[in-house]
């Protein structure tokens, strides 16, 4: 029989079983597991569960289906593999087909299988996740996520699965080899993004902005997964019985078709190839040696007057190029050798000196992201030094694939520091002011980029292909980048002129929390009780919305916030605030407890964070305008109830059982009761501490004086004995027992 006649009469068989249209049932219901049960990205609030809408409703239930479909599926292929050797007719079928034709073409009947179940899960979910993401919903990344997320995972357990059996030819063996190899990815492996095969590394999802980078690596950790299980599969058609000849006799038999050895060799090889020269991380050193990095001998004789860039992001794959023109001055009348630090991910084409080309060197030794470039110059004194450079920039192998640390997309841009352009190493300038810093860029419509700090941009017309061509100007010898479909408000709050950046697709959000008003309450508020920001710029200040999860950072002129602060599940928060414009608020008080003044990374047994001040401060605003009868019952009542259920929780009162579960139960246990801690114990204790001291004007005094201390760099944090020590307070004072 031909190998497509016995293709078709394998499907025919397969579709007509119950047990496979059971299988294709069970995995259109697996992604539902996501919802409650299996929530692997990382959450955003330890108040509650707490993701962007796509990660919750596409995310987690992507990922749970790829690890339920690859269950089941992986179930029904060793049945089926072990048919007719588990009803003792494989003597007869081997006589009449050939079980290597046979072998493939009941892999293909199953991922054909696997197609079908995708395509129904897919037809499914979609109205649940249109309903549940409602405007943020993008169709294409609705299937592109299921593609890459869940249905790889299926064929990749149907491939290792049926490669199992055929080289083992016992059911029992095959199902623990898969177990193991399905544990391995989300234990052993879990901390190596190319090793996951079944929980592909996905920490969290945007709403608001670029997602593109993240599928890149997921599609490529498919990519290697795919030649490696393939030339496992060649493997196993070389183990494939014949003639009643065992393991060894058959593959000796096989191995004379010479497709199969040719097939494991350049499936693994590429395999091989695939891990080795990935593109996504660097291959910096794993100990951080900051002395090293710090301590330079700089080039005491070159230095540079101004840095202009022109820039060129391609959006649709990802890569960035770029020219870097640097104005130097040569003091020495000698050649010279000056460094750069480069992305390591980039290559550096040319480099010229007054349009003559000079040598240069490519260090390759990737340390904290950075590479270095050596460059020799004339000995000439006055140099324009062009650096042509680009290439897919790689993240720091430490941080892994964190969201939000490197994006170039339609949807979303970040470059920072040497990810946009060579930054100067071994070089400084001479004047007492940092240097001009320019920068010539092309986006499409829509796209509005923001410079960090203090720089500005500049709209300077447009191109013939409808792209808007903008010029940003900062100074010193780097700049950070963002870009996407961002809105400005500017607020004129505290004698600041606050520009507030967010995306558009939060507009209707911020319209219903009256996001100006708050802002200005806020700035107002805090400005007045405990003293003005100190990383204002010049009379100016920026609020800016960014595709990252967790906290923030500021410098001079700038505050950056992750998305998480803005999307509609934080902004519905009960712990936070008793609304989506108080919550609002609660995250813009950050700005001056947890940004302002820093907190020590917290322990799950800390009560001490920039929480309870947080929270304090949102309800005392909140009783200034609504009155002490509102404060109450939406902010010391809730606390006073959550801290009573806690003390009452069972296993507060008998830690010792807590010891005795398993990890993730004691885990999402002690981060529920940890959160109670931080947004409600410690604002109780802090209203305690306020009636102990006086009452309100004296504690915000008492939180002035602590906000505008002088720091020790050392150890730059509030700590809670600073607070005591303040309110000339010990812990049992505040005991709320």
């Amino acid at each position: 029989m031909k190998a497509w006649s016995l293709s078709r009469v394998e499907i025919g068989r397969l579709f007509r079983n119950r047990l496979t249209w059971l299988a294709i049932a069970v995995t259109g219901l697996s992604p539902a597991a996501g919802l409650w049960l299996y929530r692997p990205l990382a959450s955003s609030s330890e108040a509650a569960y707490s993701v962007s809408l796509t990660g919750a409703y596409l995310g987690n239930p992507a990922l749970a289906g790829g690890i339920g479909s690859a269950v089941i599926f992986a179930l029904l292929t060793a049945l089926e593999c072990s048919r007719s050797h588990r009803s003792r007719v494989d003597l007869l079928t081997d006589a009449m087909l050939s079980p290597l034709c046979m072998g493939f073409c009941r892999i293909g009947a199953l991922s054909l299988a696997a197609l079908t179940a995708q395509a129904v899960t897919l037809i499914a979910w979609m109205p649940f996740t249109v309903l549940q993401t409602g405007s943020v919903f993008r169709g294409w990344l609705y299937v592109a996520v299921y593609l890459s997320f869940m249905l790889p995972s299926t064929l990749f357990a149907i491939l290792f699965t049926a490669s199992a059996y055929q080289i083992s030819r016992r059911l029992d063996l095959t199902l623990v080899l898969f177990a193991a190899f399905a544990l391995l990815s989300m234990t052993a492996w879990s901390e190596s993004w190319l090793l996951r095969w079944i929980n592909p590394p996905v920490y969290s999802m945007s709403d608001d902005f670029g997602n593109t980078r993240l599928l890149q690596s997921v599609l490529y950790n498919r990519l290697f997964w795919l030649l490696l299980l393939c030339g496992l599969c060649a493997v196993s058609f070389l183990c494939v019985r014949r003639y009643g000849k065992g393991l060894f006799g058959s593959a000796a038999r096989n191995v004379r078709k010479v497709y199969l050895p040719l097939l494991v060799v350049v499936c693994l090889l590429s395999g091989y190839a695939v891990y080795t020269y990935q593109p996504f991380l660097d291959h910096s050193k794993a100990e951080i040696d900051m002395d090293a990095y710090y301590n330079i001998a700089y080039n005491e004789y070159v230095f540079f007057d101004a840095i202009h860039v022109e820039a060129r992001p391609n959006l649709s794959t990802g890569r960035f190029y770029g020219t870097a023109l640097y104005s130097l001055h040569n003091t020495s009348g000698k050649p010279q050798t000056i460094s750069l630090y480069v992305n390591p991910g980039y290559r550096v084409s040319s480099v010229t000196a007054n349009q003559t080309s000079v040598a240069f060197r490519d260090c390759n030794d990737d340390d904290q992201n950075t590479k270095t470039v050596e460059v020799d110059l004339p000995a000439e004194e006055e140099i324009e030094l062009e650096v042509a450079y680009g290439g897919f920039p790689q993240e720091w192998n430490l941080q892994e694939l964190s969201q939000g640390s490197l994006e170039i997309s339609r949807d979303y841009l970040y470059l920072a520091n040497q990810n946009f352009a060579p930054l100067p190493k071994d070089f400084v300038w001479e004047t007492q002011e940092p240097p001009p810093y320019t920068a010539e860029i092309d986006l499409p419509k829509g796209m509005t980029p923001v410079l960090f700090a203090e720089g500005t941009v500049e709209q300077a017309g447009e191109n013939p292909d409808g792209t808007v061509h903008w010029k940003l100007t900062d100074s010193g010898q780097s700049v950070i980048l963002y870009a996407g479909d961002y809105i400005s408000h500017h607020i004129d709050a505290a004698g600041i002129d606050v520009a507030f950046y967010y995306s558009a697709k939060h507009e209707r959000v911020m319209r219903e929390c009256n996001v100006d008003s708050v802002l200005k309450r806020v700035f107002d508020y805090c400005t007045e009780h405990y003293g003005p920001l100190s990383f204002y710029g010049d009379g100016t200040m920026k609020l800016i919305e960014i595709c990252n999860v967790g906290g923030g950072y500021a410098a001079a002129g700038a505050s950056v916030m992750g998305e998480e602060s803005f999307n509609e599940q934080g902004l519905k928060d009960p712990l936070k605030g008793a609304g989506g414009s108080e919550v609002l608020a609660h995250e813009i008080v950050h700005q001056w407890w947890g940004l302002g003044n820093m907190f020590a990374p917290e322990s799950y047994t800390d009560v001490w964070s920039a929480e309870g001040l947080t929270v304090y401060t949102t309800y005392r605003m909140m009783k200034e305008q609504y009155g002490e009868a509102y404060a109450k019952q939406n902010y010391v009542d809730v606390w006073q109830k959550q801290v009573d259920d806690y003390y009452q929780n069972f296993y507060v009162r008998h830690p010792e059982y807590l010891e005795r579960l398993p990890e993730q139960y004691r885990a999402d246990i002690v981060n529920s009761l940890s959160s109670v801690r931080r947004y409600c114990e410690m604002p109780l204790k802090i209203l305690k501490a306020e009636q102990l001291v006086g009452g309100e004007e004296e504690m915000d005094a008492i939180l002035a004086k602590l906000f505008t201390r002088e720091l020790d760099p050392t150890y730059p944090y509030l700590t809670y004995q600073d607070f005591l020590s303040a309110c000339a307070l010990t812990e049992e004072d505040l005991d709320l027992a």
